[in-house]
């Protein structure tokens, strides 16, 4: 935003809720001492997490936020002769070690469960290396990281059910005089059984995300949330992965084809299955980005990269950051202008009117109309100008939903954005 009078052509389950009523935040979780500090400091670009042989050198949650790699930008800034380019943030929190028995106090206990509530997506760390010299809770030489995933979740799952457990009686009588509460109740119900299964939240959610969207009570819920599960190697296995790593991700995916097939069968009258945006698996090495991240030599960091055979564009952390965006359920619309090029983050669906509010909150009430380009017209023709002149400039009200992707301007009472 450059300034009144100056046109600065600048997942399923409650994310939704989640991004519009908590913060942006994706918290990094896993075992001691399995790379979530090293990945930390790979999103941070320098050392700013401890990250030291030895269990829960991390206590209190750090934080950052963090740009989301976005092509479109450099692309319009070059184009449009823009100074500099201003991704979108996503917030990045790296959070205690968690150890089995943490749902009844072991290790960071519900000091961990705590912090994690609080982010809207979780990456899972699991160590998929063996290496002796390096501290593991259980054993840090016969990985298994299936095991040590599961263990995790089970303590997920327990904590949850506690909670489910102390807010289902409050809810069962809040259904008998609230029309909302009571349409949600076969929902609270369902989620309730499969903890007591021992099956995390999202088993018994699947097909039903815009039922239940927006609810505070299943935000608590940790094992609801969106997961990417990061299979955590060795750099030397950064390209192709290993046999940890494969073994992981094989089961996960297997217990992703079951909750599909579940959503898929609970869909009605021919509806496609929602995304579940539960568990995916991606293969990274925290040892190589944090290195990655602290070369600022382009063709020295090629060179490096290509050393472990991999290519800029193969790397794991700017697709997990992209990941990470679609994971909290949002879009980027763009602004560009002589001063910058700039991506804005907003919920998916929102309203013109809703998006103008990301730059100033005053622009909600004072918004008059948008303008909307297509980032591939003006590259194509060489600017916004080109475009307006061959008609392509779309003029919007307030109701538009935005598309990932609208280079907008916004018409304010008093002046342009």
């Amino acid at each position: 935003y450059s300034g009144p009078g100056v046109a600065a052509t600048p997942w399923g389950l409650a994310s939704r809720q989640q991004v519009r009523c908590l913060n942006r935040a994706c918290g990094l979780v896993g075992y001691p001492n399995v790379g979530k500090s090293t990945l930390f400091n790979a999103f941070v670009g320098s050392t700013v997490a401890a990250a030291e042989n030895f269990p829960f050198c991390t206590i209190e949650p750090n934080v950052v936020k963090v740009g989301v790699p976005d092509a479109r930008l450099a692309a319009l800034a070059e184009t449009c002769g823009a100074q500099k380019v201003v991704p979108g943030h996503v917030e990045i929190r790296d959070i205690a070690g968690i150890i089995k028995g943490a749902s009844t106090g072991a290790g960071m206990g519900n000091a961990f469960l705590s912090q994690i509530r609080g982010v809207q997506v979780v990456f899972h760390v699991v160590r998929c290396f063996s290496d002796p010299s390096i501290v593991h809770v259980e054993d840090p030489v016969n990985i298994d990281p299936v095991k040590e995933y599961e263990s995790i979740l089970e303590e997920l799952i327990i904590a949850d059910l506690e909670v489910a457990s102390r807010r289902l009686p409050m809810l069962r009588k809040k259904a008998t005089t609230t029309r909302e509460v009571e349409k949600l109740l076969p929902s609270y119900e369902a989620v309730l059984r499969a903890l007591e299964e021992g099956h995390p939240a999202r088993s018994a959610l699947v097909g039903t995300a815009g039922a239940t969207s927006g609810d505070d009570f299943l935000s608590q819920l940790i094992t609801a949330k969106p997961v990417v599960v990061l299979a955590n190697v060795s750099p030397e296995d950064a390209a192709k992965g290993n046999a940890f790593a494969e073994r992981l991700s094989s089961h996960i995916a297997a217990s992703e084809a079951a909750l599909a097939e579940a959503a898929a069968r609970k869909a009605s009258g021919g509806d496609a299955a929602p995304d579940l945006a539960c568990r995916r698996c991606v293969v990274v090495s925290a040892p190589l980005e944090a290195e990655v991240a602290q070369l600022d030599d382009e063709d020295f960091r090629k060179e490096y990269l290509e050393s472990y055979g991999l290519g800029e564009t193969q790397r794991a952390l700017p697709r997990i950051l992209a990941e990470s965006q679609q994971l909290l359920g949002l879009v980027s619309y763009l602004t560009v202008g002589v001063e910058e090029a700039r991506a804005w983050f907003v919920p998916k669906g929102a309203r013109a009117a809703e998006a103008a509010g990301a730059i100033h909150s005053d622009f909600v009430k004072n918004f008059e109309q948008a303008e909307i380009w297509s980032h591939a017209d003006i590259l194509r023709l060489g600017g916004k100008g080109a475009c307006r002149k061959a008609g392509l400039v779309r003029q919007k009200g307030k109701d538009y939903e935005v598309q990932d992707g609208d280079v907008i301007e916004f018409r304010i009472r008093g002046g342009r954005s």
